[in-house]
């Protein structure tokens, strides 16, 4: 039966902290039993039930391939079901876990994707305690053996990530045509697809950014900054609190042209966004905005400032000019 120990490093474990050997070893005994796992499913069922809901996908298909006994099936899709539905934390060392547990020869070349939608943002810890926080509309990836013997990550879309120092594994970060390497620091990533640039921030420590064969190394204050538009790429300063706006539930513009504040309000508020791009070519807009202000007052607020009408109709915007 389960008691205070086993609850105290499960408690550990769904937080996102490593465990150590011996209380890995200690979990694996409980889902080897079958009264001591059902009790478990029972105790994140519970966990889940007093959560608060996240609105991050987690996909788990890579999992469901690896199982190859039709029983070991039966047990993951239920411990699945429940990890997916389970909001107060982000289950990633569990993901692992469940590869450790119930798959044979897992590939170390899947990786297991974390995702948030327009409108969304959320925080994780991965397994070796690296922390990131993902804006609205961001994927991150890594492979199954992350930690083992590398910790190299995907992004695309945008992040802060605060990084736990291991002088023998630096982590990496693939974007686009960018990869950003760290011991131990923490620094921004900006990098969504129809975005005409790729920019990588340091707020403290020291990162490599390399582009083909060129290699920066950035001071805390520097940001590189890849045009796909233009040839070459740019080391300059950056103002922190813009750069980490997002991260603290604010949307900022500074003389931002009139296109890219659209393609934030379309991720921030999840809408379509209907203009003439033609008749807003040399605008610019400069504002600052809280997460829980509505889109309504935004647009009030730009349509004062630019001079144009808009009509608000479900989940799409018209603006007229």
């Amino acid at each position: 039966m389960m008691n205070n120990v086993s609850d105290n490093f499960l408690e550990k474990f769904i937080s996102g902290k490593r465990l150590t050997e011996r209380e890995f070893t200690l979990l694996e005994g409980l889902l080897d039993d079958a009264d001591q796992k059902h009790e478990i499913i029972q105790w994140l069922e519970k966990k889940w039930q007093y959560s608060t809901p996240e609105t991050v996908h987690l996909q788990f298909e890579q999992i469901r391939k690896k199982i190859r006994s039709e029983s070991a099936k039966q047990r993951l899709n239920r411990f699945v079901t429940i990890l997916s539905k389970a909001a107060a934390v982000l289950f990633i060392p569990l993901l692992a876990a469940a590869f450790y547990f119930y798959g044979n020869q897992t590939d170390s070349s899947k990786l297991l994707t974390l995702s948030t939608q327009k409108g969304e943002q959320t925080s994780v810890i991965l397994p070796d305690g690296s922390k990131v926080w993902l804006n609205v509309d961001t994927k991150l990836s890594y492979p199954v053996n992350y930690g083992v013997k590398s910790r190299k990550v995907e992004l695309e879309g945008e992040a802060f990530f605060e990084v736990m120092k291991n002088r023998e594994l630096p982590f990496e970060v693939s974007s686009g045509n960018i990869t950003t390497k760290a011991l131990g620091t923490s620094f921004v990533i900006f990098s969504y697809p129809g975005s005409s640039e790729i920019r990588s921030s340091l707020i403290n420590g020291s990162v490599e950014v390399k582009y083909g064969k060129r290699i920066e190394i950035l001071k805390p204050g520097q940001q590189f900054i890849f045009n796909k538009n233009k040839p070459g790429v740019i080391v300059q300063s950056f103002d922190e609190h813009d750069e980490l706006a997002w991260k603290n539930e604010q949307l900022v513009f500074r003389l931002t042209p009139f296109n890219q504040v659209i393609e934030e309000l379309e991720k921030w508020y999840n809408v379509g966004v209907e203009y003439n791009p033609a008749a807003f070519e040399s605008e610019t807009f400069t504002a600052k905005f809280k997460r829980y202000e509505t889109l309504e007052h935004v647009l009030q607020v730009m349509a004062k400032a630019g001079g144009f009408t808009y009509r608000i109709e479900e989940e799409n915007v018209k603006i007229m000019k």
